[in-house]
């Protein structure tokens, strides 16, 4: 479950690097492409809290599912800046945006480095 997880979380980070491709790029955003990557980060994180309450406890995949929702709770508060937004073909805060993929990212690592170090 946790390797799916893990799976889910890669997809969920190239998609976010592409919109970020694009709206540094071409100051543009998809709302398909923003779908796609809040769909798979989200079942990632479903799969990731139904490992960790159905199995022992383990610190690093714990840690990692915190780091996660708080970079849902980013992921969120830039969708909510993004709909605020009287033009919605601007790009988001990039500041923002990295604080949301650093933390998304950190979180990716302690998954993996706690899925290959039991």
């Amino acid at each position: 479950m946790i390797l799916a997880a893990i799976v889910l979380f890669c997809l969920a980070a190239v998609l976010g690097l592409w919109l970020v491709v694009l709206g540094v790029r071409y100051r543009r955003g998809s709302r398909a492409l923003a779908a796609g990557h809040a769909g798979f980060a989200l079942l990632g994180l479903i799969l990731l809290g139904t490992h960790i309450f159905s199995s022992p406890v383990h610190m690093l995949y714990n840690n990692a599912a915190l780091l996660f929702i708080l970079a849902l709770f980013g992921g969120l508060v830039l969708l909510a800046l993004r709909i605020g937004n009287r033009e919605h073909r601007s790009p988001p805060p990039m500041m923002g945006v990295s604080l949301h993929a650093g933390m998304a990212l950190l979180a990716l690592l302690l998954l993996v480095w706690g899925y290959t170090h039991p």
